[in-house]
This record gives structure tokens, sequence and C-alpha cells, in this order.
């Protein structure tokens, strides 16, 4: 199964994607451009293909779903500082791939520092949060109360085991019912995903999350065999 609807105008994707349905809006979190390049003035040389990848994969997600609208949940780019060079063209050449399939809006991450130099000579909107089919939209690297919420920041992933010694890492959906909250996997494969495996709600990078009930949280891993319903993360045995 590639989508799963999970609440009232809600649908996940097995592209690391969610869907409002009701306003045909695509939402996507953390693509994390330029990365390569930030990882190279830490000494870690590693190909810079991840930007033709991007393309690609929203590519494919915009059309198994036709969207008219996408919505990045932040951390558009990496480096926090300033914009390096590859940050600037591949946020460039992305946002003009998305803008060319439907309207886009970036909503502001705590990695978009200066981003905006960019967007506003773009046109493309640039928001700290927003509202859509009655849900709130944030990056989450700032505690929002408002509730149902989708955000990202967290990059959620789940090792499952093969009962010996062998495991593989999934990017994951976390959907906290009671808490009415969606978090989004990372986009981008390159930026590592946040092991939920042993972590408490204590653990939670979000300001937003700490205190939430994450063991009653249901996951949702994207693999190559599709979108996986794997239980909550209580129940879910490693």
């Amino acid at each position: 199964m590639r989508q799963m609807d999970i609440a009232p105008g809600l649908r996940i994707s097995n592209d690391r994607c969610a869907f409002l349905t009701n306003s045909r809006t695509m939402v996507l979190a953390d693509l994390h451009l330029g990365i390569e390049a930030s990882l190279e003035l830490d000494g870690l040389q590693i190909p810079r293909s991840q930007g033709q990848e991007m393309k690609d994969r929203i590519s494919a997600a915009v059309g198994s779903a036709r969207p008219l609208r996408i919505i990045v949940l932040g951390d558009l780019k990496h480096e926090f500082s300033h914009n390096l060079d590859q940050e600037r063209r591949e946020v460039k050449d992305v946002l003009e791939h998305m803008r060319s399939m439907a309207d886009v809006t970036v909503v502001k991450g705590n990695h978009d520092n200066y981003l905006a130099n960019i967007t506003s000579r773009m046109g493309v909107d640039l928001v700290d949060e927003l509202d859509i089919d009655g849900y709130h939209l944030v990056h989450g690297h700032i505690a929002s109360d408002a509730r149902p919420l989708l955000q990202g920041h967290e990059h959620p992933s789940v090792r499952l085991f093969d009962g010996v010694s062998g495991h593989i890492k999934l990017p994951a959906f976390l959907h906290f019912q009671e808490g009415q909250v969606l978090v989004l996997p990372a986009f981008s494969p390159l930026a590592a995903g946040n092991d939920i495996n042993r972590m408490t709600s204590g653990d939670m990078l979000s300001p937003g999350l700490t205190g939430m009930d994450l063991e009653g949280a249901e996951v949702y891993g994207c693999s190559d065999i599709g979108l996986m319903r794997l239980g909550k993360k209580g129940k879910m045995r490693w």
C-alpha cells in the first residue's frame, strides 16, 4: 500500500509526504538541501546528487496525487550560518521545479536562516506557520498548542529486526492520535533518522512533543514494498 488515510482529510504516503485531501495540498518536510556542501566543511566528501534525487522523488509524489499546492514544512536548506553556493543553486532549482507543478509555500525551519534572501527574490511565500483545512502546520522547533497539528523537525525513523542480528532502518511517520499531532519523516535521504526504538517522550527534539505519549503513537514505516503500519510504538518488539 502506498497511501493511507489516518484522519479526516489527512492521508500519508510512502513517498514521505502527507496530503490534505480537501484542498489537494501536499506536505513534505526537512529536505536539507546543500547538506553535501555543509558536510564537506567538516571534511566529509560525498557525491552532490541529492538535489536531482529530490526533484525526481517530488515528481513521483506529485504524479500520484496531482496536488494544487505544495507546503515545505521547514529545513528546506541545511547550513545554519549562511547560504552556501550549492544550497543557493539547489534551493532555487528545487523551488522552481515544485512551482512548475503547483503553488508553493515554505514554512520556516530552524535551519532556514537567510532563506528569505532566496525566496523573496523568487516570489515564494516564507511563513512561520499556517492553517489549511483545519490543520495547523509548523516546522516543530518552536512549541505550538494548536491542534490538529502537522510538523517535521523530528526526522523519525524505526529499526526493524530480522530476529537474528540484522535490521533495516526506515523513515517513519509518528501519529499521536489522542494528541492530534502527525510528525512527518525527513524527505531528505541524507538526513539521518532519529531512531525512535528506545526513545522516550523526553528524548524528542521538538519542545511541543515533550510529555506526549510516545508509547501510544502509531508508527508508519516507509519502505521499498510500501507503507507499513507497524502499530503503537510501545507495543512494537525490538
